[in-house]
């Protein structure tokens, strides 16, 4: 894969962020109506009924919204305002190793990042929570304790009336995405997907 390629795929994620940030609003604003606010599971949000309200213009109804943010390509987590997981996909289940039951309301420093880089998380989270975005490599860890890097791609997140609610950030695994640049490094010639 060349450089245009890599940043065609790049363009392609931010666009898909644009999207998924919406979309991430929308389930926010399902939860508060049925679940009294953001302190209920991920398990208890993803139950709920998604039916589309009855003015709702043509498009994805908020199941398929929901299962939407289930399939991203990349994991794909949703902090609020005191830095406490709302939302885990089913691919941050797999690069970080906790279920979206695990890592539902807990503090993203204590889960996935080695005490030694809490300071640096803390401050991109303040500037992010100041309205800027955050696009980078960045240390973290697994359930295992194994330590790694992802590319991170994190931006504010706000509800309808434009209040700052939290973040929504994307990572892949630094490692897939050197291959998906340099294949020869894995000896797999063929694009991965």
């Amino acid at each position: 894969m060349d450089e245009e390629e890599l940043m065609k795929k790049i363009r392609a994620l931010e666009e898909g962020q644009a999207e998924l940030k919406r979309e991430v609003s929308k389930l926010h604003e399902l939860r508060t109506e049925h679940c009294g606010g953001g302190t209920q599971s991920q398990q208890a949000a993803d139950s709920l009924p998604l039916r589309p309200p009855a003015h709702r213009a043509a498009g994805l109804s908020r199941r398929h919204h929901a299962m939407v943010m289930r399939s991203m390509g990349q994991a794909v987590h949703v902090l609020d305002l005191q830095g406490k997981i709302l939302y885990w996909n089913r691919n941050a289940e797999h690069l970080y190793g906790y279920s979206s039951a695990e890592a539902a309301g807990h503090d993203i420093t204590r889960l996935i990042v080695h005490p030694d880089d809490i300071p640096s998380l803390n401050s991109i989270i303040g500037n992010i929570f100041t309205g800027k975005c955050w696009r980078g490599n960045f240390p973290v860890k697994n359930k295992s304790g194994d330590r790694f890097f992802v590319v991170a791609d994190a931006t504010p997140l706000h509800d309808d009336d434009c209040s700052l609610m939290g973040l929504v950030c994307l990572s892949e695994d630094t490692r897939t995405l050197r291959e998906l640049i340099d294949p020869s490094t894995s000896g797999d010639y063929y694009a991965k997907y």
